[in-house]
């Protein structure tokens, strides 16, 4: 094997292995757990309400910019966001209005729902929504 031919092997190799461990550090050990970017939350939907874009929800440190918002029997005091709009990922807002129709398609059915919901950096009650489970 010539050097040219080792040095390719080699680069290959290591982006494999380097993918390799952005994937492995980036999910969660079992599907049905939450990731080190999330915290778990468990109920059925008693609130499912969808707004224009642009229309704030909240006030202050509790504003949202989110079109829909969702609210779980076991924690009543807590709001989930989802935004729709497209922030220059056509991809995200895709999975984003994916996790929408399914919110809405428990909340319809009286499902109970497993949100993985980003951790709050302040003592806010309004939280974005990173995944949607079905139970």
């Amino acid at each position: 094997m010539d050097t040219f031919t080792r040095s390719i092997m080699s680069l290959v190799v290591s982006l494999g292995l380097l993918f390799a461990g952005v994937a492995v550090a980036d999910s969660p050990v079992k599907i049905d757990k939450p990731d080190g970017h999330s915290v778990e939350v468990k109920g059925k939907i008693s609130l499912y309400r969808v707004q224009i874009e642009g229309m704030n929800f909240g006030q202050g440190k509790n504003k949202a910019h989110a079109e829909v918002l969702v609210t779980l029997d076991s924690r009543p005091g807590m709001i989930y966001t989802l935004a729709l709009h497209d922030n220059g990922s056509s991809a995200a807002s895709a999975v984003n209005q994916e996790m929408a129709r399914t919110l809405r398609l428990a909340y319809v059915s009286k499902a109970p729902v497993t949100l993985y919901r980003q951790i709050a950096m302040s003592k806010d009650n309004n939280f974005k929504i990173l995944m949607v489970q079905l139970d």
